[in-house]
């Protein structure tokens, strides 16, 4: 057979495929837990979700880059992106917030629009106010409705008193989402100057979609006024700042900020901060230089 073999010209075939009858799918039921196959549904779950949702992520990964290119002039790669939205500089519920509208995972505009919804749950799609559709676009740039625009006029009015070097200018959905990737067109990282950029932009974002649904839901739709939007807006950066001021304290050990990040983040935009010690981290009562109305309880909409 072997001489046989090397005599041959051509190769005989061999079937390699297995045969249906001994291909086993699935997983044993005698190996089977019950976490195993929690985990196994979930995840199957997930995929299919995310199936879903990738073209609306991919659509708003590449509004931040744009944004970014375009304010501080570098683009940021997609796993630069999801970093920067876990930074320790974000509060959780932030750090939620970013990951959540930059997964377009929010039930807002098109999101209605499906043919699943009944016709009383497609009119959710539309603003109430300026009748466009009601995504995140529009709630935290574009709606007329009273809140969004006074809150990025504070924020703005803020960030001049700093003085930085990122120039304040009109707001976009990428420059909110993309916020933890601020720096100098220069390329040097200013960090007390950055962190008050990640700190303004998403906090006031944060604020403004936490109104939009105070708005709709607890107020029936009816508007805040311009006092009490003012009001919550200072009160948010004032309890920030207080924040930063006490987890200087050494009782925190490594998970303490230092003095200096904090002096430098909030330099030139304090109220008094000529009468201020240097490091004025030890004094409580250290308030932003921008002042809200008075009555904050009284008069909610208007």
């Amino acid at each position: 057979m072997a001489r046989a073999a090397l005599r041959k010209e051509r190769v005989n075939y061999v079937n390699l495929q297995q045969h249906p009858a001994l291909r086993i799918t699935g997983a044993k039921l005698s190996k089977m837990t019950q976490g195993l196959a929690y985990r196994i549904i979930k995840h199957q779950q997930t995929s299919k979700a995310n199936a879903m949702t990738r073209s609306r992520t991919e659509a708003n990964l590449d509004k931040i880059k744009l944004s970014v290119e375009d304010r501080f002039g570098y683009t940021p790669t997609t796993e630069a992106i999801w970093t920067s939205i876990r930074h320790k500089d974000f509060e959780c519920k932030t750090r939620n917030f970013l990951w959540m509208v930059t997964h377009d995972a929010y039930w807002t505009g098109t999101h209605w629009l499906r043919d699943s919804m009944k016709p009383e749950l497609q009119e959710r799609a539309t603003c109430n106010e300026c009748g466009k559709i009601d995504d995140f676009r529009h709630i935290l740039t574009e709606c007329e409705s009273p809140g969004q625009a006074l809150i990025w006029e504070l924020a703005g009015s803020l960030w001049e008193k700093k003085g930085g070097n990122i120039p304040w200018s009109f707001i976009s959905l990428g420059d909110v989402l993309g916020c933890g990737l601020a720096r100098t067109k220069a390329n040097r990282i200013q960090i007390g100057e950055s962190r008050l950029w990640k700190i303004l932009i998403s906090e006031s974002a944060y604020l403004i979609w936490t109104l939009h649904c105070e708005q709709a839901i607890a107020n029936e739709g009816i508007p805040f006024n311009a006092k009490l939007i003012t009001n919550k807006w200072v009160r948010m950066i004032n309890d920030h700042l207080e924040l930063d001021r006490r987890i200087t304290h050494h009782r925190y050990g490594t998970k303490a900020l230092a003095n200096g990040l904090v002096i430098h983040t909030w330099r030139g935009t304090l109220m008094n901060e000529e009468n201020l010690p240097k490091d004025w981290t030890k004094e409580s009562g250290v308030l932003v230089g921008i002042t809200g109305g008075q009555n904050e309880e009284v008069s909610g909409v208007g």
